[in-house]
């Protein structure tokens, strides 16, 4: 009998102290199915292309923005980014110069992730949260990120639970298979858990046939009869044909579609739509409003408030 009491009395000291540290996780009893949706490096399609359409969509996101591209060529600028801030988005750190964590010294870390952090605030902006560049992190720079951030955001294609290290925060990749993506928020839904979807600079990619002349890098593209319009910023290949990529600015891009450059007046014909990500961004928004309206859209930080964590 006393064998059998002292074992019940070590299992509750096991359960009660079983691995998961106060200091970065959460528990709560609510559970409810959240999404989010973060662009990672601050390319200017956060602010050219996604904000418009979470803003028509009564919708918030995440721009996590790498400092040293501030201002560069298809990054953002900072009154871009005050607007995106002032429109209900959060602004994440994205690191310094975006190198891969775990290869660093804890001094240079420490560089990456404070001076990030404080070049940010220095434009007027309100930084809580990081994203670790190529989802890289561990033991290490997990403890200084706790120094400077309420959380620390990773991949790991998986759900967050409600019992959650919150500077291991868990994400899916956006590609372009729109029936998966759904089935991650059907998951999401049915589990009743926090789905957070990743992506990059938003853009189109076309088969074209009938090219005739060159086009310009960054140029506006016009699409007619649809009435589309875009700016190109490749060409590629595709199995049998020539294609070309564009960041979608309006409209929806259509089969047979004449494809003009403004600039340099090069002109081909579209043959099939390959992916457009603006779209398929949009389409997910709409398939949650309308199958899931209880799942809530929301920032990093909203999604903490959620969860409890202070």
């Amino acid at each position: 009998m006393n064998r059998f009491i002292y074992f019940v009395f070590i299992l509750f000291l096991i359960s009660s102290c079983g691995g998961v540290s106060t200091k970065n996780s959460s528990s709560i009893n609510k559970s409810e199915p959240l999404v989010t949706f973060v662009f990672d490096d601050g390319n200017e399609t956060d602010y050219t292309v996604a904000k418009n359409i979470f803003s028509a969509q009564g919708e918030v996101a995440c721009s996590a923005v790498t400092t040293n591209w501030i201002n560069g060529k298809g990054y953002l600028t900072v009154p871009q980014l005050m607007e995106l801030q002032n429109a209900g988005w959060e602004i994440l750190s994205h690191t310094e110069s975006h190198p891969n964590l775990k290869t660093l010294s804890e001094s240079q870390v420490e560089a990456e992730l404070s001076k990030s952090k404080s070049t940010l605030e220095s434009m007027g902006l309100i930084v809580k949260n990081l994203v670790y560049p190529y989802n890289k992190t561990n033991g290490a720079v997990k403890k200084i990120a706790e120094k400077y951030y309420r959380s620390g955001r990773d991949g790991g294609s998986m759900l967050n639970l409600y019992i959650l290290d919150r500077y291991e925060l868990k994400s899916y990749s956006i590609k372009h298979n729109l029936s998966k993506m759904k089935s991650y928020i059907d998951n999401a839904h049915s589990e009743k858990k926090w789905l957070i979807f990743y992506h990059h600079r938003i853009d189109a990619k076309i088969k074209i046939s009938d090219k005739n002349g060159n086009f310009m890098l960054g140029e506006n593209l016009f699409f007619q009869p649809s009435g589309a319009k875009g700016k190109y910023t490749a060409k590629g290949i595709v199995f049998l044909g020539p294609a070309i990529y564009f960041i979608p600015l309006s409209g929806i891009p259509k089969a047979n579609d004449i494809v003009t450059g403004q600039t340099s007046g090069a002109t081909c014909r579209l043959d099939r739509v390959i992916y457009n990500k603006k779209e398929d961004i949009n389409d997910m928004i709409e398939y949650i409003h309308t199958k899931y309206p209880d799942i809530k859209i929301v920032t990093i930080d909203k999604g903490l408030d959620l969860m409890g964590i202070p």
